[in-house]
């Protein structure tokens, strides 16, 4: 398996823009925001009144795009495999590195990703699928300053009850990968229409639709940092492509609430 420290050298070496889901085993991964200095008190208060959604596990300094806590070293600007570009709220570049438009005021927030959890299911054989995608809601974000958007969730079929009840053990020790689902059920709970139809995907279409005894399970998804993003219309804001995470050097057990 390779370590993270390789896998992000390959990324930027720009080797690799792929997705990340099975990339660095038990490895945690992270979302990224990038807000210019100004508005950084406003999204950190945002991040901390939407703590499931946006569990914020590093802030780096205005104008430094290099971390501390969660890798050593690793640049910001080069190590995820693709970034999403926002200018007034309107997405306008999907690069892989995002070094002409960094500047001296931009502040990064890395912010923990359900992915994470995947490696810990299947270590348990817990038997699910994955969508591989996204959905709008009808749930919100409870607002700061120019941030606000509506919550994206992920959803994960599980073959049986108990592999369900089994996820929820295991995923709510993880607050920093969001935590415990928050909800189970019918899609029409959290105001989704429809599981064959998503707003955001990260596989091949169609999906297969669930079967009678499949278990939906739905976990906040790192796509919500795009609704923020158009509802925020900051002059520049900087996120990663769903599914396009940054690999950290801390392994999920790190980040264990016990």
């Amino acid at each position: 398996m390779m370590p993270p420290a390789g896998f992000r050298s390959i990324v930027r070496q720009g080797a690799w823009s792929g997705q990340t889901e099975n990339a660095c085993r038990n490895y945690a991964q992270a979302n990224l925001a990038v807000v210019p200095k100004e508005y950084a008190l406003d999204f950190s208060t945002f991040c901390q009144r939407n703590p499931r959604t946006f569990p914020v596990m590093e802030v780096t300094e205005p104008g430094d795009p290099f971390t501390r806590k969660t890798a050593d070293n690793a640049d910001l600007r080069t190590d995820l495999p693709k970034y999403r570009v926002f200018q007034d709220g309107v997405l306008i570049d999907e690069p892989t590195d995002i070094k002409k438009y960094w500047r001296d005021d931009l502040v990064c927030f890395l912010l923990g990703c359900a992915l994470s959890m995947d490696w810990y299911f299947r270590s348990a054989n817990i038997k699910y699928r994955m969508l591989g995608a996204y959905f709008n809601t009808s749930v919100n974000c409870i607002p700061c300053g120019p941030f606000r958007g509506g919550v994206v969730l992920g959803c994960r079929l599980f073959e049986t009850a108990l592999d369900a009840v089994r996820a929820i053990q295991v995923s709510s020790r993880y607050p920093m990968a969001h935590g415990a689902p928050i909800h189970m059920g019918s899609p029409d709970g959290v105001g989704i229409k429809d599981l064959c139809h998503p707003d955001v995907t990260t596989v091949p279409l169609p999906i297969v639709p669930p079967k009678p005894n499949e278990v939906a399970l739905y976990w906040d998804a790192a796509a919500t940092v795009t609704n923020v993003a158009k509802e925020a219309r900051l002059p520049l804001m900087i996120t990663h492509c769903p599914a396009h995470m940054f690999i950290t050097d801390m392994v999920l057990e790190e980040l264990s609430s016990s």
